[in-house]
């Protein structure tokens, strides 16, 4: 019997379902969305919110988060979120997938930038590969496709004959 239970069971069993909201939470944290159907998405913002209203400075909050998110790399992205004075989860509707028509939605950190490490090529390396390829196109030499010439085929000309003997 149903007696207004207030859990969206999203037609998965119990450990299925919590491991694929974990799944989720960890792609926010490093990435700052995630686009999925809307009525995960409902559940996916209770448990991120939750998370976050949770935070406490403890050791044993950090383990726990750590059981949730996994590395120590989620953990900080998860610390520094929280600490931001402009921070909060929201839900922005994309649309329909095309194949079951279902409702698409992508849950977004409020203000979150992932920071990434760009390798920059001091100016003389910069030139010195764009020389070597113009270089290497100079270099390439084209010969004309050889094309084989197809045999003669020698057709049958006999009349096939029938069971009927025709």
């Amino acid at each position: 019997m149903y007696k207004r239970v207030r859990l969206k069971k999203l037609g998965r069993k119990k450990s299925h379902r919590e491991s694929m909201i974990e799944n989720q939470v960890r792609s926010i944290f490093s990435i700052g969305y995630v686009k999925t159907t809307s009525v995960k998405a409902g559940v996916l913002k209770s448990k991120i919110e939750k998370l976050m209203s949770d935070y406490s400075e403890d050791l044993s909050f950090r383990r726990k988060i750590r059981e949730v998110l996994g590395s120590k790399q989620l953990v900080e992205n998860f610390v520094n979120y929280v600490k931001k004075e402009n921070k909060g989860v929201k839900i922005v509707k994309l649309g329909f997938r095309p194949g079951d028509m279902s409702e698409v939605s992508r849950v977004e950190l409020i203000n979150f930038k992932e920071k990434k490490a760009k390798k920059e090529m001091p100016e003389e390396k910069k030139k010195e590969k764009k020389k070597d390829k113009t270089e290497n196109k100079r270099e390439i030499k084209r010969e004309p496709m050889k094309v084989a010439k197809p045999e003669k085929v020698v057709v049958n000309k006999e009349r096939a004959k029938s069971r009927s003997g025709l």
